[in-house]
């Protein structure tokens, strides 16, 4: 049985995913107007802006000892919301808010003192520990890159 990877080996697997999906966000995305369905590139960095920002107030929450962060609305109509509220954010001021938002997360989840504190408790029933969210973001953002990429005819990475 594989032995379940350590918080540093979870972050650095963050890091990765992350960097690769500014790296292309900032340089053949900026001027990609490739879809997914309804979302270009701006679109989706403002989703991944969000679930950042909430996943680095969430830890830092539990580093208080408040509770999970509650949502009451499926996933899908959180993005939606979120789209529209960055609607008129530009792409650029968003990989800037992502920085940030990345930096605080990430040192907010090193600052738990325990990474299987759960973060969030969302409408469908899951309640992801900061370990399943470092998990969630390494996966889902190397999902929309690879998306993006697809769409733009790029090779992926």
């Amino acid at each position: 049985m594989a032995q379940s990877p350590t918080l540093e080996q979870l972050i650095e697997q963050t890091e990765q995913a992350v960097q690769r999906t500014l790296d292309y966000l900032e340089g053949p995305g900026a001027t990609s107007t490739a879809r997914i369905d309804r979302w270009g590139v701006q679109e989706i960095a403002a989703h991944l802006l969000y679930w950042h920002q909430v996943t680095a107030e969430a830890a830092l929450a539990a580093a208080r000892g408040e509770p999970p962060r509650r949502f009451t609305a499926p996933v899908d109509d959180i993005n939606e919301e979120v789209v529209a509220q960055y609607a008129n954010t530009s792409t650029v001021d968003i990989i800037t808010q992502i920085k940030e938002a990345h930096r605080t997360l990430v040192q907010a989840i090193r600052d738990l003192p325990d990474p299987d504190v759960v973060l969030m408790r969302r409408a469908d029933g899951s309640s992801p520990t900061a370990k399943d969210r470092l998990r969630t973001i390494a996966h889902h953002w190397t999902g929309h890159l690879n998306e993006l990429m697809t769409a733009a005819g790029a090779q992926h990475t």
